[in-house]
């Protein structure tokens, strides 16, 4: 399951959104997670979700993937919640990439 935490004011989770639903990693996603998108307002919303999953504080940027084993409900990518921040440098090859490295 790959979680999405995003505000809609965020320019880099509008992009991240974006690029998952071109056509080329449509299928991909699909086939390896069940999306789930979870708006966070502004840092002060629905923080519940992250927290359930360890994180504890003001996450450190959005959007902010969690990657989750759904037979366990463990988080997978423990300490890289956030290295797509900056999804705005990122190709379409670069995130099926990043997405690839956590696929069993």
């Amino acid at each position: 399951m790959l979680i999405d935490l995003r505000g809609n004011w965020c320019l880099d989770c509008r992009l991240l959104a974006g690029v998952m639903d071109l056509p080329q990693l449509r299928g991909f996603v699909a086939r390896n997670f069940e999306v789930v998108t979870v708006d966070i307002g502004r840092f002060d919303q629905n923080l519940i979700v992250p927290a359930s999953y360890g994180s504890k504080g003001r996450l450190a940027g959005v959007p902010a993937l969690l990657i989750v084993d759904p037979k366990t409900n463990r988080l997978v990518n423990r300490g890289h919640e956030t290295a797509l921040a900056d999804a705005r440098r990122l190709t379409p090859q670069a995130l099926a990439d990043w997405l690839a490295g956590w696929t069993a």
